[in-house]
């Protein structure tokens, strides 16, 4: 993180300010392995040359990753096995029960 952040200061911070960020961004990022972090602050630069991050845009990052790579793995079910097909004279019994007035038009 601190190579990164590097070049993006205008002027080195104290030492104490610094530890204080980096120490920020540790305790933001600690779940996540040096990998998929050093992965999110680059992809970050090469999609933001100009704006500094900050550990909040790395952590959207990686959870956006995350989010795609567990999606992928989930199957797809069929919609006909997600739904129950049901009858039109049921669908209408259901929404009468649900207490909406239900008009039926002739066939």
């Amino acid at each position: 993180m601190e190579v990164v952040l590097d070049g993006y200061w205008d002027r080195m911070p104290p030492d104490n300010v610094k530890a204080a960020i980096l120490a920020d961004w540790a305790d933001t990022l600690e779940d996540w392995t040096q990998e998929q972090i050093v992965w999110a602050l680059r992809k970050w630069r090469n999609e933001n040359p100009n704006k500094r991050p900050n550990a909040g845009h790395i952590l959207a990052l990686m959870k956006e990753a995350r989010g795609k790579k567990i999606a992928a793995q989930v199957p797809k079910q069929e919609q006909d096995d997600a739904r129950e097909r049901v009858s039109a004279d049921r669908a209408a019994e259901i929404m009468a029960q649900a207490g909406f007035n239900i008009r039926r038009f002739p066939k």
